[in-house]
């Protein structure tokens, strides 16, 4: 009895109490014999003990229980702590650059304006103190580059590459992580452009010690295979002002979303954009194409600006790579009579039937991709068909927050359209909680409130 109560002791400052008290009061009619092995069968019997929950079976527990070894069990859970979070050691590091060194300072000013740039085969070496190696470094690049290495020391004194980059103009990672296994005490960014324009230029740099990559550090996928919704938007900033709490809403859902914007922008906003959309709960990398924001206030005067045939491919080719089951844009008035939105509006509508149909091929990419069926599609504050979703709840994904609420918070990391509309607003075509069911071939809702009705299964 003194053994029981001293393995109880041990047993409560676990997490292994209950399994722990049941198995040692069970060894005590182990002399019963049979019925102990059927006592055995009924508890294992339980989710609770199964020994995938465990990591013992119940048998085990009670051998161990007999032995007085249950003490053990408390291990496991000891041991499982979650690793420390990754220090930023960016002032501990010397960086020695190939040139500009003046310039230095503009990648730690806190500004994705100002940066740091190398020549056509420059580099910049970092250097950190032999008992703090590197483990991690997170970028933001400041323009397009073609080519770079990320290299290391190898044993002849020379340099090893490790990381070799060759760019997709549409696929350049703005703000990009690069992991450095096993630790270093010297790395080299090299540049390996056959011009000054696309060289090295880094916004700003944060070096990284041992431990877990902490959540600020951006860690992009580039999405491939089928999204749950794409939201196809004009410029930066667009899926804040005219579309509210929407990404935060169903990223706290566990939707797979992809971000599709029209115009090119330059990188300081692009990183801006980045920030927002990875403090939303998006993971998957935007898609940024190559319109020129020139906007115009009609849409026949948009597309001989941006050329109609070029846009509606365009369109029909996201559709088609993505194969997102609801397609979300802007208002077919343009919510202010802006013709960038309205070319969005009218693309996407025609992608119902461009992206499905095989004679849209050459620009369409069928051959690439294949046929997509939408699902659905929704159109910002359109009168027909209206649906309103309620952005003021709070997500347990977001630690209480509402999806409005954290919208805020993204779109104040931006500055692109700021100066126009400096603070979120929701009434007339700013209300970003009304949409309208353009399209459907899973029938009408009916329930409301939810793009996903009648697609959950």
């Amino acid at each position: 009895m003194k053994s029981i109560c001293y393995d109880l002791r041990r047993a409560i400052a676990g997490r292994w109490f209950l399994a722990a008290l049941i198995a040692t009061t069970v060894a005590l009619y182990l002399s019963v014999g049979q019925a102990t092995y059927g006592l055995i069968g009924y508890l294992e019997s339980y989710e609770l003990f199964e020994e995938n929950s465990f990591g013992y079976s119940m048998t085990d527990m009670l051998t161990m229980g007999m032995k007085g070894d249950f003490g053990l069990l408390t291990l496991p859970a000891l041991a499982q702590e979650p690793a420390a979070e990754a220090q930023d050691i960016t002032d501990l590091c010397t960086f020695t650059p190939s040139n500009a060194k003046s310039d230095l300072p503009k990648m730690r000013d806190g500004k994705y304006k100002t940066y740091w740039s190398s020549t056509k085969k420059g580099y910049l070496e970092i250097s950190s103190p032999d008992d703090t190696p590197m483990y991690g470094l997170y970028i933001n690049w400041a323009q397009y580059i073609t080519s770079w290495s990320l290299q290391v020391p190898d044993e002849n004194g020379g340099w090893t590459t490790i990381h070799a980059y060759e760019p997709d103009l549409f696929n350049t990672v703005y703000n990009e992580y690069l992991p450095l296994e096993g630790g270093y005490t010297r790395v080299r960014l090299l540049c390996q452009s056959p011009d000054d324009r696309h060289a090295l230029h880094i916004a700003e740099i944060h070096v990284l010690g041992e431990g877990e990559v902490p959540s600020w550090v951006q860690q992009w996928k580039v999405f491939s295979g089928k999204a749950d919704m794409v939201l196809l938007i004009t410029d930066p900033g667009d899926e804040y002002i005219y579309f509210g709490g929407l990404l935060p809403y169903y990223a706290a859902q566990g939707k797979e979303i992809m971000l599709c914007v029209a115009v090119n922008t330059n990188s300081a906003y692009k990183c801006e954009l980045l920030d927002g959309l990875w403090h939303c709960g998006i993971t998957n990398y935007p898609y940024i194409a190559y319109f020129k924001p020139n906007l115009c206030r009609s849409l026949r005067a948009q597309y001989d600006t941006w050329s109609e045939v070029q846009f509606v491919r365009h369109v029909s080719r996201i559709v088609r790579i993505y194969k997102p089951d609801v397609l979300v844009t802007h208002s077919v008035g343009g919510e202010g009579g802006d013709g960038g939105h309205m070319a969005c509006a009218d693309a996407a509508k025609r992608s119902v039937h461009t992206a499905m149909d095989d004679k849209y091929d050459v620009g369409y990419g069928v051959k690439l991709y294949g046929n997509w069926q939408l699902k659905k599609l929704y159109l910002h504050n359109q009168d027909d068909n209206m649906i309103t979703l309620d952005y003021n709840q709070q997500l347990d994904f977001f630690g209480g927050k509402t999806a409005m609420e954290v919208a805020q918070e993204a779109y104040a990391m931006q500055s692109y359209q700021r100066k126009s509309v400096p603070q979120l607003r929701t009434d007339g075509f700013y209300n970003g909680a009304v949409y309208g069911l353009a399209y459907s071939n899973v029938g009408e809702d009916t329930v409301g409130g939810d793009m996903f009705e009648n697609l959950e299964d």
